[in-house]
């Protein structure tokens, strides 16, 4: 998972609705003669420069609302304020809007039941909750049931798309966007996805024919289908399969969007669709500053994505307080290779020699990949280059005291999650590793470290408190981390290849 991740995925989707706001309805054949290469204004709607539409506006609205919890009556208001300029429109007024949706939101006005609102005709399948649906993988990150995930997002969308095709779309997206969030990349979460997504299939009595629509999703590599097979006009099995095939076949959030907008037709949405998730796999920092600068309403919605971030992607899922005497523990601590090779509990340690590969950069051990990342959120190359260099973690841990530049308050808001998503590529890559870590069944790791109060539990595994959680001197949080690890492991288990 990259840093800033909420950040990430709500800019990348605002990015992607303004840049596609003035060509929208623009021809595939005008936009390849025309291309858009920057961002610019006016244009179809005759709105300034930075202008984003409905897609972010209802995006926004619903990330809102979850920041106070899941109400589909909240969510469904929210809507209500939009539509009538009152909530989240980037000048005052609401210059775009699907039918759909505005009968929708009629419905709401009147006082019908939010999950009654949306057109469930074949006829009412456009993308209008599929572009607004991200912000809801924040909501389900830790989630590990399918069915609530899938219920929970046909509701969202029934608000105003309530159709089998417009929810599976949604559903298909979020799962994807999941993937990513555990750290992925682009392609394993796409292979990872069609896995889930079709024995979640198996477990359903789903309309074959509905089903079959997505053929070239689930069945063949829509990465492969030709340009001029891709689709980009408001109907939201077109805009799945585009946005999933603009970032599959791009190498940087840039030219992603870019690829999205000048796909012609629906411009805005595809680019925001895809934006969301280019946002999510390349990162914050990946987005172009001079894009960045002239988006409207950028404090406000910085403001919004802080809101989100505290409410779901701050919480670990195991703490401390949350684990009782009468719960079975896995201590680990030594760092030491048996000379006869055989795998043992030091594996869980940052320090066990497992080397994985991310973005096609090379990482000894966990303890490697956790020294570099703090290295990067402080922009010091010069011991980045040196941590990759050192050959061992003792080495590694020095270097990264050694960090110029470094804010306590940053550090201590990214370690944990820079640290899960280190173990997640460690125990992902080295299969002996994995299954290893999923044989711990449903124990509590911890770090029986007596000196470490931060990553371990300050107890050795002999001390008489060990197993009396409340009298740990420590956090635990590279044991609650790998937890966090072993379930995402379990669960991409439920993959299955058709």
């Amino acid at each position: 998972m990259k840093s800033k991740v909420v950040q990430s995925a709500l800019f990348g989707l605002a990015i992607g609705d303004a840049l596609g706001v003035p060509v929208e309805f623009q021809s595939r054949v005008y936009l390849t003669q025309n291309p858009v290469e920057e961002m610019k204004g006016y244009g179809t709607h005759n709105q300034s420069v930075g202008t984003w539409s409905d897609d972010s506006s209802l995006t926004f609205c619903l990330a809102e609302s979850l920041c106070n919890g899941y109400n589909l009556d909240d969510i469904a208001q929210k809507f209500l304020k939009w539509y009538n300029a009152d909530l989240w429109t980037p000048h005052g007024k609401v210059f775009d809007i699907g039918i759909a949706t505005s009968k929708a939101i009629n419905k709401i006005a009147n006082g019908t039941d939010p999950v009654l609102c949306g057109g469930n005709n074949e006829t009412d399948n456009g993308n209008g909750s599929l572009m607004r649906i991200l912000p809801m993988l924040f909501y389900l990150r830790n989630e590990d049931n399918l069915q609530v995930i899938f219920e929970k997002v046909e509701e969202v969308s029934s608000i105003t798309h309530a159709h089998f095709r417009s929810v599976f779309a949604c559903f298909i997206y979020i799962v994807y966007g999941l993937e990513l969030l555990k750290g992925c990349d682009k392609k394993a979460a796409y292979q990872n996805m069609k896995g889930t997504v079709k024995k979640f299939i198996t477990q359903n009595a789903f309309e074959p024919k509905e089903i079959n629509l997505f053929e070239r999703i689930l069945q063949r590599d829509i990465a492969n289908v030709p340009e001029h097979e891709i689709y980009s006009s408001g109907y939201v099995l077109h805009s799945l399969e585009a946005s999933l095939w603009c970032v599959l076949t791009t190498q940087n959030y840039k030219d992603a969007v870019l690829k999205a907008v000048n796909l012609g037709e629906d411009t805005d949405t595809t680019a925001a669709i895809a934006g969301g998730l280019a946002g999510l796999i390349y990162g914050f920092e990946s987005i172009p500053q001079e894009w960045m600068n002239v988006l409207v309403k950028r404090t406000e919605i910085e403001n919004l994505c802080e809101q989100l971030d505290q409410a779901f992607m701050s919480k670990q899922k195991y703490s401390v307080s949350a684990i009782k005497e009468s719960d079975e523990f896995f201590f680990f601590w030594e760092h030491q290779v048996p000379e006869d090779g055989i795998l043992t509990k030091s594996c869980l340690t940052q320090w066990w020699d497992a080397p994985f590969i991310v973005d096609q950069v090379n990482y000894r051990t966990a303890e490697h990949w956790m020294m570099s990342k703090k290295a990067e959120l402080f922009n010091d190359d010069i011991v980045l280059n040196k941590i990759l260099a050192a050959t061992s973690p003792e080495e590694v841990k020095k270097l990264g005291r050694q960090v110029k530049n470094y804010d306590e308050a940053m550090w201590l808001e990214n370690r944990y999650h820079i640290v899960k998503e280190g173990n997640f590529h460690k125990f992902s890559q080295n299969q002996e590793l994995r299954e290893f870590l999923i044989r711990t069944g449903e124990k509590v790791l911890a770090e029986a470290s007596p000196v470490d109060l931060i990553w371990g539990i300050g107890l050795a595994e002999d001390h008489q408190d060990a197993t009396i959680p409340e009298k740990w001197k420590g956090l635990n949080l590279l044991g609650f981390a790998l937890m966090e690890v072993r379930d995402e492991m379990k669960l991409s288990d439920l993959h299955v290849d058709f």
